[in-house]
């Protein structure tokens, strides 16, 4: 029997902020503050996500500046204004500072701009903004009509719990480009099926024009695994006279949740939400405690991870309680594993692998299962709106907890691999499958354990995007297309070569799991929004490198060349605006005099040249134009008028040349 598993579960993207009491809008400027648009790039956002990164290192610019330039340097009219909602800084000594976008005084969903600044000027500027909006944000629908729309929409569900609503501007890609709405926003909750959105009505049309899935699966399959840990190291504590799975000094505390279930109406927890497991003695030994055990031991290795490796105290970074239920069931389904964040209350939920009495699979307990999930609600509190759950940016959230989960399994040295949920399936005739999925080969289907993914970007099983995202795509492929992360992950860890789907011959040399890892979470943390695709993955991960190992380093340039072995880039690692090609060559003497002249250049992509007659006769083919110097002979060729092509990465530029 297939069956569809839910095992990452995030409710809500609630993330802490400082707030700015003042709008940025129309703000005076003194000379000392102003800034010539001269030194800032042209502003150009992603047409189908509005999403932009620009690098800004040597522009001598601080962010007071820029803010107070932001409508003029984006083309946006005095409707627009951007608040500041976090200022922090990192141990690297950059300064993040984040600002939310307004339209006529209402929240434009989904976008922000993000500033990073280090000795007081800017050194990349990143977000999401439309700049063009022409809407009306006069009348709205009530609560009582948003939520009338909604269960309409979910007639499924009776019982139904709301939050959250709130009147918006929504970005939607439609197919043909980005348009937006005056919307009504709600959250939605159900427990049984176990369900999530954010809804956007949009006000004028009364239609639902986007549903978002808050619920963050893991695809695994309807079956489980065994316990092969063997006894490990954990901490409990001591209570009256017992011992209880509780770590007190990392918060960590593991509950029995046989008799627990999620109120369908509130999502909160309800049933006997504190039953203790517990022992005569220190030691967990018996058979019924493995599972809760191994459970218990993983989120303790998980955290440990988190703060050793990227000082993150808790999934929130303030020490919060980390509360596991082991054995779960949902009206007799212990087929999921899910982090749970809503109205306020934070917690994990682990299943036994039974469907009403059929043990069909393993208790999901692994290491990296525990890992991915606690990783989701770090995803989703990354400062900057966390990532969507569909299409692109839901493929990021799936494979960023890939990454960070066999991460976690590298940093317990307790036999690591690069599988996904190895174990858990219990392996028949028909689905031989014994792990969910391969980093190293993502091409590799497990059947039911999971599908084949792509290595590739829109290369083979990559699933199409093009799509309004529900249930039956996968809400856009998230779990299909997460493979191309995962593979770029592994291949910037440990290396490889080979040629991808579109030609691309690579060779790539590991910079090791250790540094592959912290790369990835400064990307995230940092330059990550919540539409997000793989091209602001590639941005995203080559600045973190720069900021962490510097622009010339070899942990750089490996980022490059992996996110080209999956068809992202070109392999080269850059991080100013690409100049025009005609503005990177010199030529001379021109007019030519002694029977050859000089191309000088500083390209450092892949550049040929050609000369033709004017009547367009090939006098000399195709040359590789090499950094540096290359002389030219026109040796025998008659005086008159010709012309040099330059060609770079598909982009042609002709020069006269003159030869006398």
């Amino acid at each position: 029997m297939t069956r569809k598993i839910t095992l990452s579960l995030l409710l809500t993207g609630a993330v802490s902020f400082y707030f700015q009491s003042n709008l940025l809008i129309a703000q005076e400027r003194n000379p000392s503050e102003q800034t010539s648009n001269n030194s800032l790039p042209s502003f150009k956002t992603n047409p189908s996500t509005g999403s932009f990164q620009y690098d800004m290192d040597g522009k001598n610019v601080t962010s007071k500046q820029l803010i107070n330039r932001l409508n003029e340097w984006m083309d946006a009219n005095s409707d627009h204004a951007f608040k500041i909602i976090n200022e922090e800084s990192d141990d690297l000594g950059f300064k993040h500072t984040t600002l939310q976008h307004y339209y006529k005084n209402v929240k434009v969903a989904d976008e922000i701009v993000s500033l990073h600044e280090k000795n007081g000027f800017l050194t990349y500027v990143n977000g999401e903004v439309t700049s063009k909006i022409d809407l009306s944000t006069g009348n709205s629908l009530s609560q009582s009509e948003t939520e009338t729309i909604v269960k309409a929409d979910l007639k499924k569900n009776t019982e139904l719990s709301f939050s959250n609503f709130e009147q918006a501007i929504a970005t939607i890609d439609t197919g043909r480009g980005i348009q937006s709405f005056y919307v009504s926003k709600i959250d939605v909750f159900a427990a049984s099926p176990l369900q999530s959105f954010t809804y956007y009505i949009d006000n004028s049309s009364r239609k639902i024009i986007n549903k978002l899935s808050k619920i963050r699966h893991t695809d695994t399959p309807s079956t489980s695994a065994t316990l092969n840990k063997g006894n490990q190291q954990i901490t409990v504590d001591s209570y009256n006279g017992s011992y209880r799975l509780k770590d007190n000094a990392r918060k960590i505390y593991t509950y029995n949740g046989t008799n627990t279930t999620i109120n369908p109406v509130t999502g909160t927890l309800q049933g006997i939400t504190n039953a203790e497991y517990t022992s005569n003695t220190p030691n967990f030994t018996s058979d019924a405690t493995k599972a809760a055990v191994e459970v218990h031991w993983g989120m303790e290795k998980t955290y440990d991870y988190y703060l050793t490796r990227h000082s993150r105290n808790s999934y929130d970074g303030l020490g919060s309680v980390i509360k596991n239920y082991y054995n779960f069931s949902d009206s007799g389904d212990g087929t999921n594993a899910a982090a749970v964040d809503n109205n306020g209350q934070v917690f994990m939920i682990f299943g036994s692998g039974k469907y009403l009495n059929a043990q069909v699979f393993h208790p999901l307990v692994n290491l990296d299962v525990t890992g991915h999930e606690y990783t989701h609600l770090i995803n989703g509190r990354n400062g900057h709106g966390g990532l969507n759950y569909q299409k692109e940016s839901g493929a990021l959230d799936e494979s960023i907890a890939d990454m960070m989960g066999t991460a976690i399994e590298f940093y317990s040295g307790i036999t690591p691999n690069w599988t996904i949920g190895e174990g858990i399936p219990i392996p028949v005739s028909a689905y031989p499958g014994t792990y969910f999925r391969n980093m190293a080969n993502p091409n590799v289907a497990q059947s039911i354990a999971g599908s084949a993914q792509p290595d590739t970007y829109l290369g083979t099983y990559w699933q199409n995007t093009n799509v309004t995202p529900s249930e039956s795509n996968d809400h856009g492929g998230v779990h299909t297309n997460s493979g191309v992360g995962n593979y770029w992950f592994y291949l910037l860890s440990v290396g490889g070569s080979g040629t991808n789907d579109i030609g691309n011959t690579f060779a790539v040399s590991g910079i090791t799991i250790q540094k592959a890892e912290k790369i990835v979470f400064r990307a995230l943390m940092n330059y990550l929004t919540p539409n997000s695709g793989y091209m602001d993955f590639y941005n995203a991960t080559k600045k973190a490198a720069i900021d962490l190992y510097g622009i010339t380093s070899n942990e750089g340039l490996q980022v490059a060349k992996a996110w080209y072995a999956v068809g992202i880039g070109n392999g080269v690692l850059v991080t100013t605006e690409v100049k025009p090609l005609e503005n990177n060559i010199k030529i001379y003497p021109n007019p030519v005099t002694q029977g050859s002249f000089t191309i000088e250049t500083k390209e450092n992509r892949d550049t040929k040249y050609e000369l033709y007659d004017l009547s367009g006769k090939l006098l000399i083919p195709s040359q590789k134009l090499n950094s540096g110097t290359n002389k030219v002979s026109v040796a025998g060729i008659q005086s008159g008028v010709y012309l040099l092509k330059l060609i770079s990465e598909g982009n042609t530029v002709s020069k006269k040349i003159i030869i006398k």
